[in-house]
């Protein structure tokens, strides 16, 4: 209200010949000019009054707008006022609180983060609420409640998220696995009527509070004890609010294309569209799936059924993170084992495959030659196909996620290694952006862009979010194309990226000139807002 009263306060100064706090150079400012800058000539006639110039709070001015529509970048302007861009393109004259200068930088909606483990503070001690991780890499909004688990009063948790504050905008899928705990606990059976009547009723209720639908984790307990009947019983309740299921699904290697099945088999049977969480092939036995994978989710769109998947682009999943090499030697070539840990310093950040080489050890023999000379050494294990993901990445039906969450950083990389922490939580939209965008060339930036912010709108339901448009809630990020990147390592997982010049949420600057500003300005989200 004081932002909406200032600037009409402001506005009639203008009118009265005060001066504004800045302005911008848009064609028509200030008194009408002659010909070649001369004063207009003089007539019988009253003199044109000035045109009074638009006051907004902030004008970032002179980007190049990639407005999450998958259109071309074009050079630009974009004005807020309090939580809401107000205008977008070329503004003519104006006046500002503050002037953002974003020659040479690109000006995105703030990237939304479709499966996010933040907030999930019943399962991470490490969540913070000010949600710095994220925003530091221009996450503005996540929903979580991925994986099967969720609170169960999705109502409660949205209206205690608004009470303490959050520093980014967050919204919830119902977790099918949280909703049998409450009703079963840790039965394996199948549920009776009353159980998956009371199942129901929780599914439902929490649609009213605005869930976004149902998760599940199908490699977890309890989730995995239920049949596909029961699954497709309680997703079908969110079809009427236009809900999603969307499914960690029981395999992602050895049967993940049965698992896909399943997944779709609920999708259609309970009438909603169908998110395939984090999407990937893992070990190397199962990397000849991918043309079967990607055949099956586009003959299930050609037959009319909605279906999308998020991707990460790391190739080791957190399982893989920071783990013994005993647990991998035999399962995956040496090629794909990245020794992090308790090796020599020497051969850290190499590959076993490299490590043997330098050692003088045949490849064959390198896991247990090293594990003989250094008995504590760690790896990563790149289980995942890395042409999958980039294949998928490229799918017109995939959206970028991080399956991370925002973590507190920690005071050494060896603590955050400790924890096995995974790069993901820090990295991933720069990586996205630095290394598939830039370096590799895999998608273009308005492409890339398109599916971090509109295309995740589109296929949540969020109407105020997801483009550089008027009317939008003011969330934005400005990076430079050229030097953003992801500086986590294996041994560094918690590395803030380079290039991320301004975030915005909800009118709020919280990143500024790369420098991190704080505050909780994100809002608890709902479906359809």
């Amino acid at each position: 209200m004081l932002r909406k009263l200032g600037a009409v306060i402001l506005s009639v100064l203008l009118l009265a010949g005060c001066a504004a706090p800045e302005s911008g150079a848009g064609p028509g400012a200030g008194q009408p000019a002659g010909e070649e800058g001369e004063p207009p000539a003089a007539t019988d006639s009253a003199p044109v009054p000035a045109v009074a110039p638009s006051v907004y709070d902030l004008v970032i001015k002179g980007g190049t707008l990639v407005d999450g529509t998958g259109a071309p970048g074009r050079r630009g302007d974009v004005a807020v006022v309090g939580d809401r861009i107000v205008a977008v393109g070329d503004l003519g004259p104006y006046t500002a609180g503050r002037i953002i200068d974003a020659t040479g930088l690109v000006v995105a909606p703030g990237f939304i983060n479709p499966h996010s483990h933040t907030h999930d503070d019943q399962l991470n001690p490490f969540i913070e609420r000010d949600a710095k991780a994220s925003l530091m890499q221009g996450i503005t909004t996540e929903i979580g409640g991925v994986d099967g688990r969720s609170p169960v009063d999705v109502g409660a948790f949205l209206a205690q998220l608004a009470e303490e504050g959050t520093g980014v905008n967050f919204g919830l899928f119902i977790g099918q696995g949280s909703v049998r705990a409450h009703v079963m606990g840790w039965s394996p059976g199948p549920a009776g009527e009353a159980q998956l009547d009371e199942m129901k009723r929780l599914v439902r209720e929490a649609m009213e509070q605005g869930a976004f639908g149902v998760s599940t984790g199908l490699e977890y307990q309890p989730g995995s004890f239920a049949n596909q009947d029961e699954l497709t019983a309680l997703v079908a309740e969110t079809a009427p609010y236009g809900g999603i299921y969307s499914t960690h699904m029981r395999s992602e290697g050895d049967r993940v294309v049965e698992a896909i099945e399943e997944a779709l088999a609920i999708g259609e049977r309970a009438g909603v569209a169908v998110n395939l969480s984090h999407l990937k092939i893992v070990h190397h036995r199962n990397w000849a799936k991918e043309d079967e994978v990607i055949a099956r989710i586009e003959e299930a769109r050609a037959a009319g059924l909605r279906v999308f998947a998020d991707v990460y682009p790391y190739r080791a999943p957190d399982y893989a993170v920071n783990r013994p090499l005993s647990e991998w030697a035999g399962v995956l070539p040496p090629e794909y084992l990245l020794i992090v840990d308790g090796a020599s310093a020497d051969l850290h950040g190499l590959t076993v495959a490299q490590a043997a080489d330098r050692l003088g050890v045949a490849p064959p023999a390198a896991a247990a030659e090293l594990m003989a000379r250094y008995p504590s050494v760690r790896v990563v294990a790149l289980v995942s196909s890395e042409s999958a993901m980039h294949r998928f990445y490229r799918a017109d039906w995939s959206v970028i996620s991080t399956d991370g969450e925002a973590q507190p950083k920690l005071e050494t990389a060896a603590e955050a290694m400790r924890y096995a922490f995974h790069r993901r939580s820090y990295g991933t939209y720069p990586q996205i952006f630095g290394t598939l965008v830039r370096e590799q060339g895999l998608l273009t930036l308005e492409q890339a862009v398109r599916k971090a912010t509109g295309q995740v709108a589109d296929e949540l339901g969020l109407k105020s979010r997801g483009y550089l448009k008027a009317g939008q809630y003011a969330d934005i990020v400005v990076f430079n194309p050229e030097t953003i990147a992801d500086r986590t390592t294996w041994l560094s997982p918690q590395e803030y990226p380079e290039g991320i010049a301004y975030v915005l949420v909800n009118g709020h600057v919280v990143v500024d000139e790369g420098e991190w500003k704080g505050g909780r300005h994100g809002r608890p989200i709902r479906r359809g807002e």
